[in-house]
């Protein structure tokens, strides 16, 4: 948001010496005058972004308002899910998928393992000049499928000289340590030497966070009920429930009726007093032994960038010019967790059992010295092979690694031909995603062959005799599991110009079109194809899947009043199985030089990513989750992947909104938004699904299958289209120059925060989930919405209070969100009663110095300046991190920051 800036025109237009340069802003084709147009547009300067000590894109993007992690993922999320290091943006909270990148307004590769949405920690901060939030959807000029809004990263160019800079950071609780350097370098002035060549690059490092490193996230769970999050230990036996009746060859398989029934763990008694003798620990919630992973789960993974850019402009002649411009990022992602879990419900869907006529379970027979005989005395299980649990300290902790590479290339040409304006542009982009294993990742079937009827082997030990972890850890896969690569190449064109002269002024037009083609490989090691290894939960299957499309668009820009002008943009997208249609039209009206009126309508159009179309359906790990049937808590296979039946989403949205500078010095823009998608393709939750059928939904009992003792065997959450997706909701942005003085300096204030009054999922049953501030329904339910991660805040800004005075400046900010209701408690008897969260907010300070020596300007803040910690969260039982929500509080926590930038 910059404020009416029509009397700055009118300023200008006084002086012949200082003609009117017409630019292209974020959301038009049309290249015009007025810095505020019809379509509200957030700009983030370079300053701004040193401001906020950040030193990657992902903490860049949480400052803004608009912006949710829900629809989203961020680098705490990997740990423990398969997002292979990918961080996303989610406009409105609308989704990633519909939330469009560019940098330059261009298009980059989607991430080739997720194949829906950019990485945005690929982009090169440390070349960023500033940046450009459109949050009006469905732009004609990028793409109809930018339904939630255009994130658009402008890179520096035109640079001369060297710009060296450095940022090292510590927190006060220990880990999350970042250091980082960056250095542009530029040759020739564009508009004098014809030419500028400008080189940029930067590597920094972020060291992970453990759970033992933070108070709040150092158990599992909370022994007064509030929450349960614990994991599976060693020593929880089961009935061994194997088939006895011959296949057709006469043979008895080695199969199983069902994971058997639960007989508990022997070192539960007396209060859990030898919890510890198997490294578990006494849960007051179940009365039992648990695993408490929380010391182990990285909060934060270590990470290591590496990023360079490059841009060349050659002037043709004064109107023209050929460039070439482009970037390529590395980005190393280091995960560590908490060792493997076993038992029968993780092993029974691993087909490698099938393959190897083995049982999918580690058996205890009543010939091993650890055989729990007391315990079993007087039941049917005395005396009979039984399952165990078993938790592979002796395999070592989990750890992986994700390396992921992105190149952005663009060759083109504009300028200005009889007076039109035009840009032709080869555009060319390839995303490259692996990942390997390092550690602590066992062949299933390889353990619990060593581990079955073996009497070396104790669950009630924490770790095995030497012999036998030797040979445990022997059964680790160290190697690679996936390597995805995903391009897509286009031609791009546009012309723009004047078109005819109006009594109120000059009608203006942009014609462009596009041509496009992506690829997708995505290649799963045998390894991860086999679903063998312990910990990924399921095998994953190769896809080669490539398509063309196409776009043309025009826009139209008409001064219907002196006051008033329309904008008109009509965009038609085609692809092999869909093509689609779709108008934006926006008004701006400026009565007075302080006021703006503008509004805005539109219609948007996404065909569904390649992934979501095409993905080969495969078997998974739900999270945990008590089944209302049988009454017990657990993980439950899970059939995931595409659906080739998928519809493209569709949508409609809206704004108005007025820009008001009432006083000189004071600026302050209002916008009201609201976007309709229907056709949604989303996922829906395992554990809604499952209540659903429970409670007898015809539209969800064929999605849940049970054994022959009633427990679950199989829940299909593969793609659909939901009903739809409504949201609305307030933007408000205010700039005030409190004081400007000789002897004291500038005092300036921001606010930029966003209200959303409305955020309904409807179901396809027609259910429909208001889900602002809320992550479960009346009945208990996970809200879908936000089922994945994430909350809807009723209410989100950020202020900042600015001082500058010389070469001295010093900012404070506050970075706040309304309260919330999470899950229902653990121990609550309904399951219904939401637990409040309250509002939470954080404060950044930064001082700034530039008089030491010429070009140099030194920096130093800290942020979380109090070291807030987080609230208590109960959350739905995505992240492997315990006790806070990992999708809007960063554990970094009190971070102490020192960064130098030194011009030559």
């Amino acid at each position: 948001m910059l404020g009416l800036s029509a009397a700055a025109l009118a300023q200008a237009q006084t002086a012949a010496e200082a003609p009117l340069q017409r630019v292209e802003i974020t959301g038009s084709s049309i290249k015009r005058a007025q810095a505020e147009g019809a379509l509200p547009v957030q700009t983030v300067t370079r300053e701004d972004i040193q401001k906020m000590g950040v030193t990657s894109t992902e903490q860049l993007l949480a400052s803004i308002s608009s912006n949710t992690q829900v629809g989203a993922v961020n680098a705490a999320q990997g740990v423990g899910a398969s997002t292979y290091g990918l961080s996303s943006a989610s406009l409105r909270g609308i989704g990633a998928s519909k939330t469009l990148i560019l940098v330059n307004g261009r298009r980059l590769a989607n991430y080739a393992t997720d194949g829906t949405t950019v990485d945005i920690n690929a982009i090169p901060l440390a070349s960023v000049d500033h940046v450009e939030v459109l949050k009006d959807g469905a732009s004609g000029v990028y793409g109809s499928d930018a339904i939630a809004g255009v994130i658009n990263f402008i890179l520096r160019n035109n640079f001369s000289g060297v710009e060296v800079s450095g940022y090292g950071s510590g927190t006060k609780d220990g880990g999350g340590g970042n250091t980082k350097a960056s250095i542009i370098a530029g040759w020739g002035d564009f508009d004098s030497d014809r030419y500028n060549i400008t080189v940029s690059a930067d590597v920094g490092k972020d060291k992970q966070i453990l759970g033992s490193q933070r108070s709040y996230a150092r158990k599992a769970w909370n022994d007064n009920g509030l929450r349960e999050s614990s994991a599976t230990n060693s020593g929880n036996i089961n009935t061994f429930d194997p088939y006895t009746d011959p296949n057709a060859g006469g043979v008895i398989p080695h199969r199983l009726k069902s994971i058997g029934d639960p007989l508990g763990n022997p070192l539960s008694d007396n209060n859990g007093a030898n919890c510890a003798q198997n490294g578990s620990t006494f849960d007051a919630n179940t009365g039992s032994c648990r695993y408490n992973p929380a010391p182990l789960v990285a909060l934060m993974p270590e990470v290591k960038r590496a990023n360079v850019a490059a841009s060349l402009r050659f002037k043709l002649n004064e109107n023209n010019e050929l460039f070439v411009e482009g970037f390529h990022s590395q980005q190393k992602t280091i995960t560590l967790a908490q060792p493997s879990p076993y038992n029968t419900n993780f092993l029974k869907d691993d087909l490698a059992f099938q393959k190897a006529d083995v049982y999918p379970a580690i058996i205890l027979s009543p010939s091993s010295p650890y055989y729990p005989t007391s315990f079993l005395a007087g039941t049917d299980s005395a005396g009979q092979p039984v399952t165990v649990s078993y938790r592979a300290f002796d395999g070592g902790n989990r750890l992986h690694e994700d390396l992921a590479k992105l190149s952005h290339l663009v060759i083109g040409m504009r300028g200005t031909i009889k007076g039109y304006d035009y840009d032709v542009a080869y555009v060319h982009n390839v995303s490259d995603v692996s990942e390997v294993t390092q550690d602590g990742y066992q062949s299933q079937l390889a353990l619990a062959k060593l581990l079955s009827n073996n009497n070396a082997f104790n669950p009630y030990a924490a770790t095995q005799t030497p012999a036998l972890a030797a040979q445990i850890r022997a059964t680790n896969y160290n190697g690679p599991m996936i390597n995805s690569q995903l391009s897509n190449d286009a031609l791009q064109a546009r012309v723009s110009g004047d078109l005819y002269q109006l009594p109120a002024g000059t009608a203006k037009f942009a014609v462009g079109g596009s041509i496009s083609n992506e690829n997708l490989n995505l290649n799963p090691s045998a390894a991860f194809q086999s679903g063998d290894i312990a910990g990924y939960g399921a095998q994953a299957l190769p896809l080669s899947a490539s398509r063309h499309s196409s776009a043309l668009f025009g826009e139209l820009n008409v001064p219907i009043l002196k006051e008033l002008e329309g904008d008109l943009a009509v965009r038609t997208d085609k692809f092999p199985t869909a093509t689609s249609t779709n108008p934006k039209i926006s008004f701006r009206y400026q009565p007075l030089s302080q006021l703006l009126v503008r509004a805005s309508y539109g219609r948007g159009f996404r065909e569904a990513a390649l992934p979501e179309l095409f993905n080969p359906q495969t078997f998974g790990t739900s999270a945990t989750f008590t089944d209302p049937g049988t009454k017990t808590s657990g993980q439950y296979t899970l059939l995931t992947g595409g659906n080739t039946e998928l519809k493209p989403e569709k949508s409609e949205q809206s704004s108005i909104g007025l820009v008001i500078d009432p006083v000189p010095g004071l600026s302050f823009a209002l916008d009201y938004w609201k976007i309709n998608v229907s056709n949604l393709v989303t996922t829906l939750d395992p554990q809604l699904i499952m209540r659903q059928a429970f409670a007898g939904n015809p539209l969800y009992t064929g999605l849940v299958q049970r054994d022959g003792s009633g427990a679950i065997s199989q829940i299909t959450a593969t793609n659909l289209n939901a009903g739809g997706m409504k949201t609305e909701g307030l933007d408000l942005d205010v700039r005030w120059r409190i004081a400007k003085t000789d002897n004291f300096g500038t005092f300036n204030a921001h606010l930029n925060g966003s209200y959303t009054s409305k955020f309904d999922q409807t179901l396809p049953d027609g259910t429909v989930q208001p889900s602002v501030a809320h992550t479960i329904d009346a009945n208990g339910a996970p809200l879908n919405a936000v089922s994945a991660g994430g909350i809807i805040f009723r209410w989100k800004h950020q202020l900042t209070l600015d001082w500058k005075y010389k070469n001295w400046g010093a900012d404070l900010t506050q970075n706040f969100q309304s309260g919330y209701y999470d899950a229902a408690r653990f121990d609550s008897a309904t399951g219904t009663d939401a637990v409040h969260v309250g509002a939470f907010s954080t404060w950044d300070a930064q001082v700034s110095y530039a008089g030491l020596v010429k070009g140099l300007n030194l920096r130093a803040g800290v942020k979380n300046l109090f070291n807030h910690k987080p609230p208590e969260a109960i959350t739905l039982g995505n992240y492997f991190q315990a006790g806070y929500d990992p999708t809007y509080y960063d554990p970094h926590g009190a971070t102490a920051y020192v960064s130098a930038t030194y011009a030559f």
